[in-house]
């Protein structure tokens, strides 16, 4: 386009000189003293001249038309760089467009959206999660499968969003529910087969008979429940809910002290296809032997039974179980006396659990046992009166080949035992050997078994050479209990505990460990999130516990470090800790407030700690959305600081300190 309008310029260029000079040579011609001579020949030149006007007339036109196609040609350029520049602008915009577009299928595609959520492991991230856009906050919604409601009054509003679910648990509910709220939960959430009401630490005392049977007139599909401290239900309320949840494959009662015979009857009479039942309670419950007698008969298909009724004869109810149910698997058993001989006749055992205080010996019950069920897969037997001796262990290795999980009482073992776990080569990866006594063979130190699990507490004798071969030979554990572990010193012994890359939890309570020792544990772990070290009195700054700051839950019971200013460094340092113990230091409320940096904090213990009043727990429940379970000293019971903390949807628990017989607000006097 430049070049065609250069080449016009030169054109006009070349016209208007010629012009210039024809005119130039006229004007000559008319001032010459040829004038007369050319005016006699004026006649014949005019027709000549008439030629050369006429000529110049069309030069005139040319020039005016070339100058109008400069003109145009010059539009023209102009127009297409403004086109030019719009598709330019138009491209551009487009490709902003397709960007744009990409981006909201990203956050509009449910299924793209919900497998981002499903990565998502725990509640924080599904909530930050929630909060990009409506998209994703129904993708996360949908993705909830579990409703833990922190108060009835909330009950309303979930419904409208969570219908879908398939688990719900009002055992965080920090006020008391009633039977409408049963009922109002039965027609909305029609997908729930999983259930659980009430907490061991808060009766609910407004629930009755009518509104469990209410409820187990629309709960047809529920196949798990859990009923916990409801001391207004009784067997009518059973008999009503087993009757409308025939399906149900799991049951718990637990602290139900208004049940008895006529519930047991119930279920064995309707839940012919029960697979799981635990009945706890200690002696709360108005069970009889002979009204447990009965189970065996009525529920064929059991695999799995708990009972732990206190006091109460449990033979007739093991004798009926091991003959009626033929496909039983898992046995936990907490009593305080029982023959236990009908465990024998169990041949489809696969784990075992037996925790007592009685005076006879279980060494051969376990050995009967084990000889039946030589599949037996885990094994814990914990009689702190009369622990198992070194026959009854070696003989439950030689029976049991795949025994994975071994917890025993250990004070009457001794080296030969742990020679026989390790010459056994079992496919052991869970051991605890509490209250052990080493006597420096290296015993210990032989258990060089890969373990994933691990437990010494209370263990005495142990050398730092001895703890030194123990970690080494077991790198990939993931959980170790050394509480109460006397014998090791901090700076050789507990330091190696660093070489555990894979270490979880770590318990090392009522141990010397101090600082030095415990930052080179830090150094080594990376997956640490439960650490306990209550009563760790070498311990001098609590700012060493900075150096774990992916730490989760921690416990720091009897710690005479703990101060204010240290937990204002663990708040700012340990950003993902969750759950806190306290109890017997001496913190005060200004220490609790610096804990309200603790966006993630769930739940707190800081019962006996006579400087807390609560006002601290207040800012904390304020601050951190998380937080929903506190335990106090007793002497705050009834209080305002417990009110406040109900209304805030938290459940608050109390235990009995040596203040406990003091008013909340009355003035202690002691005299000497």
């Amino acid at each position: 386009m430049e070049v065609a309008v250069r080449d016009v310029d030169a054109g006009v260029a070349r016209i208007g000189g010629g012009c210039g000079q024809m005119v130039r040579c006229l004007e000559l011609s008319d001032g010459s003293e040829m004038e007369q001579r050319e005016r006699e020949k004026k006649k014949e030149r005019t027709s000549a001249d008439v030629d050369r006007l006429a000529e110049c007339a069309e030069i005139d036109a040319a020039v005016e038309i070339l100058l109008l196609r400069r003109r145009l040609l010059l539009e023209d350029m102009e127009n297409r760089e403004e086109m030019e520049m719009e598709m330019e602008t138009e491209q551009e915009e487009e490709e902003e467009e397709e960007e744009e577009s990409s981006m909201e299928v990203v956050l509009r595609d449910g299924g793209l959206v919900a497998q981002i959520v499903q990565k998502l492991d725990n509640s924080i991230d599904r909530h930050a999660a929630a909060m990009v856009c409506r998209a994703w906050n129904d993708a996360v919604t949908w993705e909830v499968q579990k409703v833990m409601p922190r108060s009835r009054e909330s009950l309303p509003l979930l419904v409208t969003r969570f219908w879908h679910v398939t688990s719900l648990d009002f055992s965080h509910c920090s006020n008391q529910l009633e039977d409408r709220d049963l009922a109002l939960a039965a027609s909305a959430f029609a997908r729930v087969r999983w259930l659980r009401i009430g907490d061991d630490d808060q009766a609910q005392t407004k629930l009755t008979d009518a509104g469990v049977a209410e409820f187990a007139q629309t709960r047809l599909l529920l196949d798990h429940l859990t009923l916990t401290n409801i001391p207004l239900l009784r067997d009518a309320g059973i008999l009503a809910l087993v009757q409308g949840c025939r399906d149900l494959r799991t049951l718990c009662l637990q602290s139900c002290r208004g049940l008895g015979d006529g519930a047991i009857e119930a279920i064995a009479a309707c839940l012919h296809g029960l697979q799981e039942l635990e009945l706890k309670g200690g002696g709360e419950a108005r069970f009889t032997p002979l009204g447990l007698a009965v189970l065996g008969s009525g529920c064929r298909e059991l695999r799995k039974l708990v009972l732990e009724l206190g006091s109460l004869n449990i033979d007739m109810a093991l004798e009926s179980v091991a003959k009626g149910c033929k496909k039983l698997q898992q046995v936990a058993l907490k009593f305080r006396s029982a023959k236990l001989e009908g465990l024998a006749r169990c041949s489809s055992l696969q784990s075992l659990a037996l925790e007592t205080d009685q005076r006879g010996s279980l060494d051969g019950v376990v050995l009967a046992v084990a000889a039946a069920n030589r599949n037996l897969i885990e094994l814990s037997c914990i009689n702190r009166l009369v622990p198992l001796n070194d026959a009854a262990v070696i003989g439950v290795l030689l029976r049991c080949p795949n025994l994975r999980k071994l917890h025993v009482e250990s004070a009457n073992l001794t080296e030969a035992a742990l020679l026989c776990i390790v010459h056994s080569r079992t496919t052991l990866l869970d051991l605890a050997l509490g209250h052990f006594t080493s006597t420096g063979q290296g015993g210990i130190g032989l258990l060089t078994l890969d373990l994933k699990r691990l437990s010494l507490a209370h263990t005495k004798g142990v050398r730092d050479e001895e703890l030194q071969m123990l970690i080494a030979g077991n790198l990939g554990l993931e959980h170790l209990d050394l509480q109460g572990c006397a014998g090791p010193t901090a700076a050789i012994g507990f330091s190696s505990i660093a070489s555990c890359k894979h270490l979880v939890f770590l318990d090392l309570s009522y141990t010397c460990v101090d600082d030095v020792s415990l930052c080179a544990i830090a150094s080594g772990m990376q997956n640490l999130t439960n650490l306990a070290i209550a009563k760790c009195e070498k311990i001098t700054d609590m700012r060493v516990l900075t150096h774990f700051p992916g730490v989760e839950s921690l416990v720091l019971d009897h710690c005479p470090f703990v101060t204010d200013e240290g937990l204002d460094d663990l708040a700012r340092n340990c950003l993902h800790l969750s759950h806190l113990s306290l109890a017997f230091t001496n913190v005060t409320d200004v220490g609790l407030e610096y804990l309200s940096k603790c966006r993630a904090l769930q739940s707190l213990r800081v019962p006996y700690c006579r400087q807390v009043d609560g006002e601290g727990v207040i800012a904390i429940a304020n601050s951190c959305g998380w937080f929903r379970h506190v335990v106090l000293s007793y002497r705050l019971r009834g209080s305002l600081i417990a009110d406040l903390l109900q209304d805030l949807c938290c459940t608050v628990c109390f235990q009995v300190d040596e203040t406990a017989l003091v008013p909340f607000d009355a003035n202690m006097l002691m005299y000497a």
